[in-house]
């Protein structure tokens, strides 16, 4: 298995790809990266808001000794998209960055043994689809293939290969 030092640094590269948003205009914010779907401002708003919930929520809990708990998905995402409405793409861009930067700070900050204790996720000990026992490592795993497929969407809108 990757080492959680390199699983954390690759979670911390999502940064890098944040810093390539930076020239975009108002427009392309607001831009859906297909018909019925999210601009490219609530997408990372989006990865943003689970930032926070995996900051504020989930890494207590683990350091406690308590189940990650994780909200029900549609109503959680549906919150973030309707923030970004409010926001303009500075500001998202903004938030993405200071709610990933403290995060890795976070994660950086916990002892090999937090992040590779067994846990739950919503009660359940084991990952449905690769039978492979929860821990927080395993969730940032996770995480970085979410990130991925919303970069490879962005990038893909913006004519670019990533």
């Amino acid at each position: 298995m990757t080492s959680t030092i390199n699983v954390i640094d690759e979670f911390a590269s999502y940064t890098d790809w944040l810093n390539t948003l930076e020239r975009l205009d108002e427009s392309m914010w607001e831009k859906p990266i297909a018909t019925d779907k999210w601009s490219i401002k609530a997408i990372v708003l989006h990865i943003a808001h689970w930032d926070n919930h995996l900051l504020n929520v989930i890494i207590p809990a683990v350091k406690t000794g308590e189940g990650m708990i994780f909200p029900e998905f549609d109503s959680f995402n549906a919150r973030a998209t309707q923030k970004a409405k409010r926001l303009s793409g500075e500001n998202v861009l903004q938030l993405a960055k200071t709610s990933r930067s403290s995060l890795i700070e976070a994660l950086q900050s916990l002892s090999q043994e937090t992040l590779t204790s067994h846990t739950t996720a919503n009660g359940v000990t084991h990952c449905p689809h690769h039978g492979v026992p929860y821990t927080l490592a395993y969730i940032v795993t996770e995480f970085i293939e979410h990130d991925r497929h919303h970069q490879q969407q962005i990038d893909a809108l913006l004519g670019r290969t990533s």
